[in-house]
């Protein structure tokens, strides 16, 4: 492995050195032009075969976080096995399948030709490195070999993660960090994606996200469910919709929400000396009581089930949050933790701030709205909307997205605990002011889910 290495890095320095040979001598009247390689996620082999994929990681994530690429970008492919065994679902491989690490190498291969061939970067051509899911572990290992160029060519190179299993804090590979490289399955964990480089890089994920933000204490089965269900119906459409995933982005976003979302600096994390931005984009409702409101929605009895969603969520966010620790940095490895340290007083006050928050918003959702709202309020919005569906890993369930009555819709006060995680109350603002905007506009209800 090391032999293997060090031939990348020697490669990596020789093609780069003569090409600084012949940039050294070129005018300042070269036209600036980057290019995106966009390595894919688990079952994608190569991006190129499937239309929407690498427009939407331009335009969704590396256009409006990547200086080099906000004029001229072009999206080139990093075709690569893209498998991991023995997972049975479509396009994972099997037990005919290659396994994790296998996978990652041939894909870090790839990279490292493209890099040193015909994207080799240059201060006139400067490369961005995209990364989902799987694609992102191989382009966080190609990071950290990268890291040992000199620092005026890691410039040249800028990294955009999205559903990144190697985020450091969060990251469903770094939580199993202590297994390290686990035999017969020959998948290796416990290789953060390095934030101490001079490569500019963007790290971005959906909030409860079973990859990307999965829980730091595995005990909270209820935070861990919770996150399985991320998995299952936010992880897989970040670049929705697109030919192979056409129901949409996580959350219902549009592009336009999306980007909004990203820029916000209510969602953004950078701390002084890391060479990362790192984003967190707000899931206002539970994936836990996804297949709730799909139940609703296919059986038309949402007047049953969206009071009885309002009524649990917040009490179950509370304690969903108690997995968590939003305090430590997302810089910062943190692999799976044993007891969380929970101030019991904290949590009382704050469940019963939620159990009164989910008794009112029930109350409201069958008119029968209470004369005075929870005292500590702030905006958010209904919870039977927006089904996130959409995973490339199964054929997904036909659920029925249809549009909640005008009494769900109505905008609701949040919990103390809301009010305590910023991200919660960030998704919670966000989401009601779009549903508003549509109301105001008269939207047609969406499409069923593919």
């Amino acid at each position: 492995m090391l032999t293997f290495r060090s031939f990348i890095v020697a490669a990596v320095t020789a093609a780069w050195a003569a090409g600084a040979a012949v940039t050294a001598s070129v005018t300042l009247a070269v036209t600036l032009t980057a290019t995106a390689l966009i390595v894919p996620g688990t079952t994608v082999p190569n991006p190129a075969t499937i239309p929407g994929y690498m427009e939407n990681a331009v335009n969704y994530y590396i256009r409006p976080t990547t200086e080099s690429c906000a004029v001229v970008c072009t999206a080139e492919p990093v075709p690569y096995i893209a498998q991991f065994w023995p997972f049975p679902w479509e396009g994972w491989g099997g037990l005919t399948g290659a396994k994790l690490d296998e996978s990652v190498a041939s894909g870090v291969a790839q990279l490292t030709s493209d890099l040193v061939g015909t994207d080799n970067p240059s201060s006139q051509n400067p490369i961005v490195v995209f990364g989902y899911s799987q694609g992102a572990t191989v382009a966080s290992i190609e990071k950290a070999e990268l890291s040992r160029l000199p620092a005026q060519d890691q410039a040249n190179i800028n990294f955009v993660l999205i559903g990144n299993p190697n985020r450091p804090g969060g990251g469903l590979f770094e939580r199993l960090a202590a297994f390290g490289t686990v035999p017969i399955l020959d998948a290796t964990f416990g290789q953060p994606t390095p934030t101490d480089t001079a490569m500019s890089t963007v790290d971005v994920a959906f909030q409860y996200d079973g990859v990307a933000d999965f829980p730091l204490y595995p005990i909270n089965l209820l935070a861990v469910l919770n996150a399985t269900a991320g998995f299952w119906y936010i992880h897989g459409s970040y670049l929705a919709p697109n030919s192979r995933d056409p129901a949409g982005l996580p959350n219902g976003l549009t592009g336009d929400e999306l980007a909004a979302a990203v820029a916000d600096p209510a969602n953004r994390q950078h701390l002084a000396g890391s060479d990362t931005t790192y984003v967190l984009i707000p899931t206002p409702n539970l994936p836990l009581l996804q297949p709730l409101r799909e139940f609703g929605a296919s059986t038309h009895t949402e007047f049953l089930t969206t009071p009885l969603i309002d009524l649990i969520q917040p009490a179950l966010r509370v304690l969903i949050e108690t997995g968590y620790d939003r305090s430590l940095p997302y810089g910062q490895p943190a692999p799976f933790r044993l007891i969380p340290l929970v101030n019991p007083i904290t949590l009382t006050v704050d469940l019963v701030n939620a159990i009164g928050q989910g008794i009112h918003d029930a109350a409201r959702d069958i008119g029968m709205t209470p004369p005075t709202a929870p005292v500590t309020a702030s905006v958010v919005s209904t919870v039977s909307e927006r089904s996130a569906v959409g995973n490339p890993m199964r054929a997904r369930s036909v659920a029925a997205q249809r549009r909640p009555t005008a009494t769900s819709m109505t905008l609701r006060s949040a919990s103390a605990q809301t009010a305590r995680h910023p991200v919660a109350a960030k998704a919670a603002s966000a989401h009601a002011v779009a549903q508003a905007r549509r109301l105001s506009r008269s939207e047609p209800s969406p499409t069923e889910g593919a």
